[in-house]
């Protein structure tokens, strides 16, 4: 049976392919892409390495001490069968057209870069500060610690602040594509500024958001150039790919002792390499983070906690104290760690349906992502090509990360931008 389950997940791969390179070339940048590239990246590379070596290998540096295991093919049909049911809804839903709706713009909008960088600044000085990043320890419990002393106002930053990133991001790609500035500069910029937030915040999503951006854009602007370019590409990928996956092992050393000095960098880069030597199978299995896969797996296997939603409504209760309500409800990610051990553990869009809605999830799921992406889309509509830049953004985000901390991000993008641009009336036409 794990012959067919194979067979499975190669046709959906190539559905899902087809369908993202369909929309890329017809349409360019849009939500429905950026669900499509996610999926591709976050479940069907890991998930092709378990088809041809029959084993989803767990990193034990990262997760040993963790409920989670390695999934093997033959041992997890029923999961193997679950996990292409709901990859199939998802197809359902990128083959699905969307509501066509016109708008008539009375002024051409331009982003305020220097706006949106102000604000990342002041957040991420804030933080620095208010942790004692500066004076060293650990990188994740002082910000946590920091975090939990200040209540909702340390929400209310992380969300500011996130919403700040991908306005910034947006902003260079936009710029580049009205051709406002050079390729050279444009990567450059958006190279520095992706590496150095990483660098300092510990997360690496944004830069893989602006890897995935440039990628796509430049296979669509040059279809030709950029596959005849593939084998110069391909190494430059593969080093930067590489020094990306192994920060995770750099990270928490790093601030150890406050601003790093160059020894300390060289030493956990060193360290971080032993930690994840090259190989191929670990290069891919961590650039794709192929944990998120175990994960989902060990969900499907034995949770029976079921949420009913709960996640999906924080976002109208994420301003509340726990001293007034000790029970409000706390992100995926949370839950899943609480149950399995670790920090923090990613379920993908498809983990949290499933925790909270089990097989329920598998009907709730593509028409909850039609709707979604509608949505977002008819809020962000007025600002042209801007928006499908920012649109394609969340769709990598909502598929990887926790759905409630990614929809309140998106909403304090809409008033960033709002309070930050001037707009004469907009007139929908359905």
């Amino acid at each position: 049976m794990e012959y067919v389950v194979s067979i499975l997940f190669t046709v959906e791969f190539f559905l899902i392919l087809l369908v993202m390179l369909f929309l890329l070339f017809k349409e360019g940048l849009s939500f429905k892409v950026g669900i499509a590239f996610a999926t591709l990246y976050f479940i069907f590379i890991p998930v092709m390495i378990m088809v041809f070596t029959g084993t989803l290998e767990l990193s034990k540096a990262d997760f040993g001490m963790t409920k989670l295991g390695d999934v093997v093919l033959i041992d997890n049909l029923y999961e193997s069968y679950l996990l292409l049911i709901f990859v199939f809804t998802i197809i359902l839903y990128l083959y699905f057209p969307m509501i066509k709706g016109k708008s008539e713009i009375i002024t051409s909008f331009q982003p305020k870069t220097k706006y949106y960088l102000t604000i990342y600044l002041v957040g991420m000085t804030f933080i620095f500060l208010g942790s004692g990043l500066l004076k060293g320890g650990n990188w994740y419990d002082n910000r946590h610690d920091f975090f939990a002393s200040i209540g909702p106002l340390a929400l209310l930053i992380a969300f500011v602040l996130n919403s700040s990133k991908i306005l910034i991001i947006g902003s260079m790609v936009f710029n580049w594509l009205q051709k406002k500035v050079e390729f050279v500069p444009f990567i450059i910029l958006l190279l520095t500024f992706t590496v150095i937030d990483m660098i300092f915040s510990g997360n690496r999503i944004y830069l893989f958001c602006a890897f995935a951006l440039i990628a796509l854009i430049l296979l669509r602007k040059y279809p030709v150039k950029t596959f005849l370019l593939t084998p110069v590409i391909l190494p430059l990928v593969a080093v930067l790919g590489y020094l990306a996956s192994i920060f995770k092992h750099m990270r928490g050393p790093l601030f150890y002792k406050g601003i790093p000095t160059v020894d300390i960098f060289i030493s956990s880069f060193i360290r971080a390499v032993g930690l994840e030597p090259p190989s191929i199978s670990a290069f891919f299995l961590g650039i794709s983070e192929s944990v998120n896969v175990n994960v989902i797996y060990k969900v499907f296997e034995n949770y029976n906690d079921f949420l009913y939603g709960l996640t999906f409504l924080k976002p109208f209760f994420f301003y509340l104290p726990r001293s007034i309500w000790s029970s409000k409800p706390e992100s995926i990610t949370i839950i899943a760690a609480n149950t399995y051990g670790g920090a923090s553990m990613v379920t993908t869009i498809i983990g949290e349906m499933y925790m909270n809605f089990y097989l329920f999830g598998i009907l709730i799921l593509p028409v909850f992502l039609w709707l979604l992406d509608n949505s977002l889309s008819l809020f962000l509509r007025k600002y042209g090509d801007f928006a499908k830049v920012i649109l394609f953004i969340f769709g990598l985000l909502i598929f990887r990360m926790p759905f409630s901390d990614e929809l309140l991000v998106f909403v304090f993008l809409i008033l960033i931008l709002a309070m930050f641009s001037r707009f004469k009336a907009i007139k929908f036409k359905f």
